[in-house]
């Protein structure tokens, strides 16, 4: 036997218009209607800010994210073209015949990165012409580029032999 208030509202005793248990349609008029009679008819502005607030702070978690890992794929792509620059160069200066001990060299790439060769004897030994010995040649490569946070600088060594010129054949 049903009470008048609910056939009132049309319902049966299953709590839907008609409806069967277990239907997922009168189980959401039952949660709608229950909210309804204790006032609770819908989201209040307060769930609605808060919900915003932390989608906004999620956000901007995120975006400085991405934004630090941009700043560092910058950073060691300027690092990563310093250093290929650098070993073309040191390559460039073993090759050099007319590289000798106690000279300084330096320039400028197109893409603004800087350089200076140095170089040292570290030990002389004679050959066929004692007034001509091979001489052991550091070079010392210093590569600098600008950043954001100033000057980087990359340092590379190497040694190379420096054979002198043999005499001519009579």
């Amino acid at each position: 036997m049903r009470s008048i208030t609910q056939q009132h509202r049309g319902g049966s005793e299953s709590g839907g218009r008609g409806g069967r248990r277990g239907d997922p349609c009168a189980a959401t008029q039952r949660i709608v209607r229950s909210r309804r009679e204790r006032g609770e008819a819908g989201i209040s502005l307060l769930e609605v800010l808060v919900a915003v607030s932390l989608l906004g702070i999620s956000f901007a978690a995120v975006f400085s994210g991405f934004s630090a890992a941009l700043r560092t794929t910058d950073r060691l792509d300027r690092f990563d073209q310093a250093n290929d620059f650098a070993a073309r160069k040191l390559s460039e200066l073993m090759l050099d015949p007319s590289l000798a001990a106690d000279q300084v060299r330096s320039g400028v790439s197109a893409s603004g990165i800087g350089w200076q060769a140095r170089t040292q004897l570290v030990d002389t030994r004679p050959l066929f012409d004692p007034a001509r010995p091979a001489q052991l040649v550091r070079i010392i490569l210093e590569v600098s580029w600008q950043t954001r946070k100033g000057r980087q600088t990359l340092n590379l060594e190497t040694l190379k032999l420096c054979l002198p010129e043999p005499p001519a054949s009579p």
